[in-house]
């Protein structure tokens, strides 16, 4: 018989925690639950949405685990917080490791952390608590990942350290044996080659509009 688990949040990130917990884990999502003043509906893919308030007090916590599924709001501080409170108020905390990531076995995944499919994940690594790995992230040899971090689909070099409660954007790149500061915000597609100090924010190059429109060159064939 599967865990029940319920999901905080009901945003995208809660959506998405959704389908992976639903299709590719032990567990049987059994719900969702926000804060009472951001409760605005009463269900959620099909599922009952109660006020936190309410649950923490009638939820059995020997039957039922929490997932908090809330985004990179001020750089992840606001998922910890309520990862934190939830500890305090007695509950177990999922964790999400994709039957379909590529991850050496030496890995522990701790609570509230998410490894979506596709990601590859060297030995020696290791990554802290309430931390989300998106899909196709590659993570080399010896990293450390603090705690309340977000990677998405960028590449992290090998002996790469990254400080607590940083974001990585799409496609970003983190050379090996670079130190990313805590509290860092790294853009899509930026190129981090020298270590980082806490609170820097790193942008990406932007593409931007050609003088040519589009209209010019939609009868070109692109491939010959």
């Amino acid at each position: 018989m599967k865990r029940k688990l319920f999901i905080f949040g009901t945003g995208n990130f809660a959506e998405m925690a959704h389908y992976l917990f639903t299709t590719d884990s032990g567990y049987e999502v059994a719900g969702f639950t926000v804060d009472a003043p951001y409760l605005e509906r009463d269900s959620f893919k099909g599922l009952p949405v109660i006020a936190y308030e309410q649950f923490r007090s009638t939820a059995d916590r020997g039957e039922v685990d929490l997932y908090v599924a809330l985004g990179v709001a001020k750089i992840n501080t606001l998922r910890a917080q309520k990862v934190a409170q939830v500890a305090a108020d007695g509950f177990r905390l999922a964790s999400f490791l994709s039957s379909h990531a590529r991850v050496a076995p030496d890995l522990v995944v701790h609570p509230n952390t998410m490894i979506m499919d596709q990601a590859n994940i060297h030995p020696q690594v290791q990554i802290g608590a309430d931390t989300v790995i998106w899909s196709n992230t590659r993570i080399a040899l010896k990293v450390r990942i603090g705690s309340h971090v977000w990677i998405t689909s960028a590449v992290v070099g090998d002996s790469t350290t990254i400080g607590d409660y940083s974001f990585v954007g799409l496609n970003a790149t983190v050379a090996p044996f670079v130190h990313v500061g805590s509290h860092n915000l790294i853009g899509a597609a930026a190129v981090i080659l020298r270590d980082t100090k806490d609170y820097e924010i790193y942008r990406g190059p932007r593409s931007t509009a050609s003088k040519v429109s589009s209209l010019r060159i939609r009868n070109i064939p692109l491939i010959r």
